[in-house]
């Protein structure tokens, strides 16, 4: 596949990149959803060697290498990282019982998963299906919990939580709007005591409750902000300035008023049509170009943008919206 995706599902909804399965329901289980992911295969350690000489027959001789190991793919053997002997593998099998543990519930909603960069990233999506639905928003607002790993020694293993409005799939966190995270990311270490601290992950899912109350609280005050035409415009024209006198090109100009010009066809839209004369449909707006339309070398760097990172984009939208309409 292209767009850095090696394998992936989704529940009903077909992604912007239009990769991957596409099922009509739910897996029942987490060994359902890792199969319809292509994630079957697991990350397992081997030993590295050197050589080591040649013996008497002239055939060379390898000897292990203290202190590290090969991380391998189990299915094809390719290489995803050479580690240290301290890192501890958290597998494919260990990611649901993560989450499992975690919730601690039944009928969990695996809504995506998938596997990046040769498998040394994958992640999954779990709907915890407990939605906000916003005056003159006909569109809901669902809090997910994701969690990513690293096979390739580049980071831990990760729950983080985040707010999907599902007609156009905006990740828009209240976190994400102020700019802060408010401790709904939970990072298992690559150690072997990962397992003791499955009680403390458990705030993760705590702080995505209180994210998506707070969350509320502040769509429900940017809805009851009028905004005017004059002030959509110049929202429209402070979020996609104009660069510096120096830089300014008929290409760049170009560049500039295309940007502007599909966050005003955005505004139009319906996805935000009902919400456009206020405060609020200002800040999706931003959100859905961000996003969704904002160009992105590759599906790496939109899944980070619109799940797994705060967008510092996203805050200055909320700041501009605040001062426009004050």
């Amino acid at each position: 596949m292209s767009a850095n995706i090696d394998t992936m599902f989704s529940v009903r909804e077909v992604p912007w990149h239009r990769e991957g399965q596409v099922l009509a329901d739910y897996p029942g289980s987490w060994e359902a959803a890792r199969e319809a992911a292509g994630l079957l295969w697991e990350p397992i350690a081997n030993p590295v060697y050197k050589l080591d000489g040649i013996g008497e027959d002239g055939q060379p001789i390898y000897a292990p290498i203290p202190g590290w190991k090969d991380i391998v793919r189990s299915d094809t053997s390719a290489t995803l990282a050479l580690t240290r002997d301290s890192y501890t593998l958290i597998n494919h099998a260990e990611m649901g019982e993560i989450i499992e543990a975690v919730l601690a519930q039944d009928n969990i909603k695996w809504e995506t998963a998938g596997s990046l960069s040769g498998g040394a990233k994958v992640w999954c999506l779990v709907k915890l299906d407990e939605p906000i639905e916003l005056p003159g928003d006909m569109s809901v607002t669902m809090p997910y919990l994701a969690i990513t790993n690293h096979h390739d020694g580049g980071g831990a293993c990760a729950l983080r939580s985040t707010a999907v409005r599902i007609v156009c799939q905006n990740t828009f966190s209240a976190a994400e709007l102020e700019g802060e995270r408010t401790g709904t990311t939970f990072s298992f270490r690559h150690t072997s005591g990962w397992r003791d601290r499955i009680a403390e992950a458990r705030q993760a899912v705590t702080g995505a409750r209180r994210e998506l109350a707070a969350y509320k609280e502040l769509a429900e005050q940017l809805l009851g902000i009028p905004v005017t035409a004059q002030q959509r415009e110049l929202f429209v024209r402070a979020f996609i300035a104009s660069p510096p006198d120096g830089m300014i090109s008929d290409r760049v100009l170009a560049n500039v008023e295309s940007a502007r010009q599909a966050i005003r066809t955005i505004l139009l839209s319906k996805t935000t049509d009902q919400v456009s004369d206020t405060a609020y449909g200002l800040v999706q707006a931003a959100g859905e170009y961000l996003d969704h339309v904002r160009r992105a070398n590759s599906w790496e760097t939109r899944l980070g943008r619109t799940l797994l990172r705060p967008e510092p984009l996203k805050a200055k939208a909320l700041a501009l919206v605040r001062e426009i309409t004050k």
